[in-house]
C-alpha cells in the first residue's frame, strides 16, 4: 500500500477537484478494484492517446521472421505528444507499442510447456494484482476478455502510420484516470529501477 502523502504528491495537478477525489480514492482501493473502471470511451475520437488500445497494428517476430507480418490487438507506449502528427520535427516519430495477449491463451501456453496448476494459479494472482514487473492485466471490458501485455516484447512504427481519421473504428479503449496511473506505475517499475543495487562509479 502507497502512503496517502506520496498518492498525493504524484497525482496529475491538472484534474478537476471531483476528478482528483475519484483518482485517489480508486488508489486508496487497489489492488482490489482493477476491473473496467481502468478504461473509458469518452476521449477525443481523432487524437492518439497513450495507453490506447487498438484493434490492428503489424506485429513480427524477428526470431521467426518467415512467419510474415501479422495485424493484432495492441497497446499504444508512447507519450501522447510525441505521436501528436502536428509537432513539426527534423524526422517522423516512432509509435511504441506492445501486443495486447488474451489471457486465457497465456495460460494455455503455460500448461502445453508442462507448468504445473499450482504455479499457473499463483502466477495469474500475481498478475491481476499488477504484481509482475513486465506484465500489465487489463480486466475485461466490452470490446476485449482478460489479457495481458509484456513490457518487454515491444514494436514501434512511424506515427504517420495511424489513421487518425479511423480511430473511433480501430480504437479498442482508452486508459481512464485510473487505468492511465497504473499504466505509468507500471513503466516506470519496469524501467527505471532505481534499486538495482549497481555500484556505476567512473
Amino acid at each position: 500500500m502507497i502512503p496517502e502523502d506520496d498518492l498525493k504528491r504524484y497525482l496529475p495537478k491538472y484534474l478537476s477537484a471531483e476528478n482528483y477525489e475519484m483518482l485517489l480514492q480508486e488508489l486508496r482501493a487497489f489492488p482490489d478494484n482493477i476491473d473496467d473502471r481502468m478504461y473509458t470511451f469518452s476521449l477525443e475520437q481523432n487524437i492518439l492517446f497513450q495507453g490506447d488500445g487498438l484493434k490492428e497494428l503489424p506485429f513480427v517476430d524477428i526470431v521467426n521472421f518467415g512467419k510474415g507480418v501479422k495485424n493484432i490487438p495492441c497497446l499504444v507506449l508512447s507519450n501522447t505528444c510525441d505521436m501528436d502528427i502536428a509537432n513539426k520535427r527534423l524526422f517522423p516519430a516512432a509509435m511504441m507499442y506492445t501486443p495486447i495477449v488474451n489471457l486465457e491463451r497465456h495460460i494455455q501456453v503455460l500448461r502445453d510447456k508442462g507448468v504445473t496448476d499450482d504455479a499457473i494459479k499463483n502466477h495469474i494472482s500475481d498478475i491481476k494484482k499488477q504484481k509482475s514487473t513486465q506484465i500489465m492485466f487489463l480486466p475485461k471490458n466490452k470490446n476485449i476478455e482478460d489479457s495481458i501485455i509484456f513490457l518487454d516484447r515491444i514494436l514501434h512504427i512511424d506515427c504517420r502510420s495511424v489513421n487518425r481519421d479511423t480511430l473511433k473504428e480501430q480504437r479498442l479503449f482508452s486508459l481512464s484516470d485510473y487505468g492511465f496511473y497504473l499504466l505509468i506505475f507500471k513503466l516506470s517499475v519496469h524501467f527505471s529501477r532505481i534499486q538495482e543495487k549497481v555500484d556505476r562509479r567512473a
